[in-house]
């Protein structure tokens, strides 16, 4: 079996390395400043590199919506951390299970905030194909390269 050091410095096995995808929605009681969800993200992209997550939030008008990807046991253990923060309520599981290869393996942590239309269109596509809910990857893969950083 083959290992190679990853973009965050950890060993991983080239073959048995079992990726695993949560995407949820949520809605934060209050609404929060650009300035503020950026000093958040500093904290929360420390922990998701030491963790081995990869992923995206987008905020709109106190709307989030977050893809987090990596080990199954990380991910789950991140996704009841945040159940439990009172910064938010009303978390709903859009996605979740194995994945061949990370969407957004360049970002600890990438946040866009986002207008309402864009947002309900990204939640509703979600929403709206929970059978196909692996449109939804793709449609936020192109959001994200039409949106300048």
């Amino acid at each position: 079996m083959s290992t190679k050091n990853d973009k965050f410095g950890m060993l991983t096995s080239v073959v048995a390395m079992l990726l695993h995808h949560l995407i949820y929605s949520s809605t934060a009681n209050i609404n929060l400043t650009e300035a503020e969800l950026h000093r958040l993200l500093d904290h929360w992209r420390i922990k998701n590199t030491q963790l081995g997550i990869t992923g995206l939030l987008l905020y709109s008008e106190g709307h989030i919506l977050q893809v987090l990807e990596g080990d199954a046991d990380a991910v789950y253990s991140l996704y009841a951390t945040i159940g439990g923060d009172p910064r938010h309520r009303s978390l709903t599981k859009l996605a979740d299970g194995p994945v061949a290869n990370r969407a957004f393996a360049d970002w600890s942590m990438q946040m866009r905030t986002v207008d309402a239309a864009d947002f309900t269109r990204i939640v509703l596509t979600s929403n709206s194909m929970p059978e196909h809910i692996g449109n939804l990857l793709p449609l936020l893969e192109a959001f994200m390269a039409e949106v300048p950083l």
